[in-house]
């Protein structure tokens, strides 16, 4: 009986464990780099959440070849699962859209994966665009 009941609570412990969220990686500051233009990405990590996202980045608006610097996602945030991140968000003001996409994968106080941002206009398509950037950040 008693080997029955230690079996039966260790059979319950394993379940438990195996039901739980996978880690999301080390709570913290995160500071890295944009791939190729060398400007600074930060985010923060806090349970299975990722907030405070701000890339600097260089945007190339209406196909003019005039680039300028760019902040973008402070005020969003991406659920993390299993070690990755993934998702689409979009503000919208008057008549101009702002989509960010942020994807990447987090471990062991190490991310990496791409971010990018561009702006559309109702009825005038999209007038700006960073283009899929990659990046990598570690854990301050």
């Amino acid at each position: 009986m008693r080997s029955t009941m230690f079996s039966l609570a260790c059979l319950a412990a394993l379940s438990i464990a195996a039901a739980a969220p996978a880690a999301a990686g080390p709570a913290g500051s995160y500071k890295g780099k944009i791939d190729y233009q060398g400007y600074e990405i930060t985010f923060k990590v806090t349970g299975s959440t990722i907030s405070k996202v701000r890339a600097r980045m260089l945007t190339d608006c209406d196909g003019s070849g005039y680039l300028v610097q760019y902040q973008i996602a402070p005020g969003r945030s991406w659920k993390i699962r299993n070690g990755k991140f993934s998702g689409t968000k979009v503000i919208t003001v008057d008549q101009t859209k702002e989509h960010v996409v942020f994807q990447g994968t987090i471990s062991g106080g190490k991310a990496k994966g791409f971010i990018r941002e561009w702006d559309s206009v109702e009825g005038g398509g999209v007038v700006c665009d960073t283009l899929k950037r990659t990046f990598t950040a570690t854990r301050r």
